[in-house]
């Protein structure tokens, strides 16, 4: 798509005969946004040299998108224009051949299930080459006035960890109860019958249950082995949070073969399905009065395939209450904050969520993805964010502590 000629005048040509100029993001040109507004719209295409860049409109409910345009600040895996009030289009930085499993599951949930906690989807982007195609974008319903759920949470975690009243006064233990709700919805929404081979749940098996118990206890072995090499080196804060849990490796490993008695077997594993894949407060927005769920991405570093695949939603739920931990110890840290109220506030979200959420009988699947991820948080800080490894130190603690929930 051309430029406007004004900012033609800024932008760097790519030729042997290189001019002084900007180069800059095409979303950041007024002219291409409109451009772009104008093929999500009426379903056009733009044919290259051996490639094609396509619109593809889903269902009848998109909307002409005129009037002003904007991009979303901040940082973000992908890039956000917002059209006028009524929809955002997702730019996707990075390309895959194959189906997107957001825009799969999103198209899936608008067009053959009743949930609609999630934007509808309007329009998506093709690229298309050698017959493979990538989606490069997806237009989706706009919701005004929505906060991202996690700096919502964070500043009801603030709040409370700031002040002195009752520990039961909480206005945060209504909406985590209402989250836990939205998220059951999603699960069965995603869980219902289908022919469609790509959403057609199963039972779990023995197999699934064993692959899973394999996966845990092959992080937890690698937490502990990561934390009895880095342990030393942390700062004064983690360091003795750190040398008390390295001591728990027969605690850590006794407690899963606990939760994998507790499971009894695949009948009390319920069934594989798609779900969310990369579930916490990042992904949901706060509406003005309910919860939206987004990004179905997955987690970028796993293969394609891999997001795609059939597993237990037990595993948002899991994500989910992790979250709520690092809300908790973030607002901890922050100034004068009582760490005691962040502490309980965690627990109260984490209840309230788990209440919202019911299935009572996912508890044994919920504590071992739970602590998969904890030992997963483990690594990660210990690798890449050392000072933040004294979180997922104190999950792990209070998970093996006597008498844990």
């Amino acid at each position: 798509v051309p430029p406007s000629a004004q900012s033609s005048k800024k932008l760097a040509l790519v030729e042997s005969n290189v001019v002084n100029g900007l180069l800059f993001d095409a979303i950041d040109d007024p002219a291409f946004r409109a451009r772009l507004a104008r093929a999500l719209s009426q379903g056009e295409g733009f044919a290259g040299d051996g490639a094609a860049l396509v619109s593809e409109r889903v269902g009848k409910g998109s909307p002409r998108l005129s009037g002003a345009s904007r991009v979303v600040g901040g940082e973000q895996s992908n890039s956000s224009i917002i059209f006028g009030e009524d929809a955002i289009f997702k730019l996707f930085r990075r390309l895959e051949a194959g189906e997107s499993p957001d825009v799969e599951i999103t198209r899936y949930l608008t067009a053959h299930t009743t949930f609609r906690n999630t934007p509808e989807l309007y329009a998506m982007l093709v690229f298309v080459h050698d017959a493979e195609r990538a989606v490069a974008g997806m237009l989706s319903r706009f919701i005004p006035g929505a906060v991202d759920g996690w700096a919502h949470a964070l500043a009801r975690a603030r709040a409370y960890a700031h002040g002195d009243g009752d520990l039961r006064d909480d206005p945060f233990e209504p909406e985590s109860r209402r989250l836990g709700e939205v998220t059951a919805e999603l699960h069965t929404a995603l869980a219902t019958p289908t022919s469609d081979p790509a959403f057609a749940p199963r039972d779990a098996t023995a197999a699934d249950v064993a692959r899973w118990a394999g996966a845990t206890r092959k992080s937890v072995e690698q937490g502990f082995a990561l934390l009895e090499r880095l342990a030393p080196r942390l700062d004064d804060r983690s360091r003795p949070l750190a040398l008390a849990v390295a001591g728990r490796r027969i605690d850590a490993f006794e407690h899963l073969d606990a939760i994998v008695h507790a499971l009894g077997g695949p009948s009390a594993a319920g069934v594989l399905s798609r779900h969310h894949g990369d579930y916490h407060l990042g992904q949901v927005l706060r509406a003005e009065d309910d919860w939206m769920i987004i990004d179905f991405e997955g987690e970028p570093a796993r293969p394609l395939a891999e997001r795609r695949a059939l597993s237990s939603p037990a595993r948002d739920v899991a994500g989910m209450l992790r979250s709520f931990a690092y809300a908790a110890a973030t607002a901890a840290a922050h100034g004068d904050a009582d760490r005691d109220r962040a502490a309980h506030w965690e627990a109260m979200a984490r209840d309230a969520f788990l209440r919202g959420y019911g299935h009572t009988s996912a508890a044994p699947l919920i504590a071992m993805f739970e602590l998969e991820k904890l030992f997963y948080e483990l690594a990660y800080e210990l690798n890449n964010r050392p000072t933040w490894v004294w979180i997922p130190l104190l999950g792990i603690q209070t998970m093996l502590a006597p008498g844990a929930r």
